[in-house]
């Protein structure tokens, strides 16, 4: 089982990387979770369940997005999270995607993106194993 976070370019700003690291690290306390800059630009490898992060797609609370991603991680085994550029996802990742989510009604840059996914995995990952972070 692994959660699987691609982006479509390099995060270049340490601070924001930084943070991710960190949230990535403690994530592996509880199973593997993975940053990888897509290079082709083709959606890049994964097996299991392709999820594209799409303003338009589902939008949840912390807790049913726990629910949701515990179901998936059962069902799936894998779960690989595709975020975009600011002109949206490939169309190959839009083709290959089960499912679509959105992190807010907001806009926001997709290094932003990635802090806030990587944390709400953390979150969703304490939440399923009754840890406390999310109190």
């Amino acid at each position: 089982m692994l959660i699987k976070i691609v982006m479509a370019s390099k995060i270049k700003e340490p601070e924001i990387k930084s943070l991710v690291d960190r949230y990535i690290k403690m994530s592996g306390g509880f199973m593997p979770v993975t940053v990888e800059v897509d290079k082709n630009g083709h959606g890049g490898n994964h097996k299991g369940l392709l999820v594209g992060m799409d303003p338009a797609g589902t939008k949840f609370s912390s807790e049913k997005f726990a629910e949701w991603l515990n179901k998936r991680i059962e069902t799936y085994g894998d779960v690989t999270f595709y975020i975009g550029e600011a002109e949206g996802l490939p169309a190959d990742v839009r083709a290959s995607a089960k499912e679509f989510i959105s992190l807010s009604e907001m806009t926001m840059a997709h290094r932003v993106s990635l802090l806030v996914l990587a944390e709400q995995i953390y979150r969703a990952l304490t939440i399923m194993n009754g840890h406390p972070y999310h109190k």
